[in-house]
């Protein structure tokens, strides 16, 4: 059985990793200041993105049936928060890896998927 995602899953699951190391040190927005979108389209994990100054992450279904797989893409997402916030534009570049390697450290994600 797979999990039924609601965007107030989302926004949980979000609030709970941004009390975690190394999200906590970053000083993201809580929930409640973004958009949580869930999409079912098996060729999209999830993405981040802004509409109208309000940034949003999107999390499929498609793509994301189990607690693992929902925690570790919101994660990678919040990757994409934080540079938006601090106007790293590189996407997956070096600073990316970086982040995402003590990410994947800290909450056992698996870097070759992440």
């Amino acid at each position: 059985m797979t999990l039924r995602l609601t965007a107030d899953m989302l926004a949980a699951g979000y609030d709970f990793l941004r009390t975690t190391a190394p999200f906590s040190r970053w000083r993201l927005p809580e929930a409640d200041e973004l958009g949580f979108h869930v999409v079912r389209d098996d060729k999209l994990s999830a993405d981040f993105g802004v509409e109208a100054g309000i940034p949003f992450i999107r999390v499929s279904e498609g793509c994301n049936g189990h607690t693992q797989t929902v925690l570790a893409s919101l994660a990678h997402e919040m990757i994409h928060l934080r540079q938006y916030l601090t106007g790293d534009r590189e996407l997956h570049g070096p600073r990316f890896k970086r982040m995402a390697a003590r990410v994947c450290a800290a909450h056992g994600f698996d870097p070759k998927i992440f």
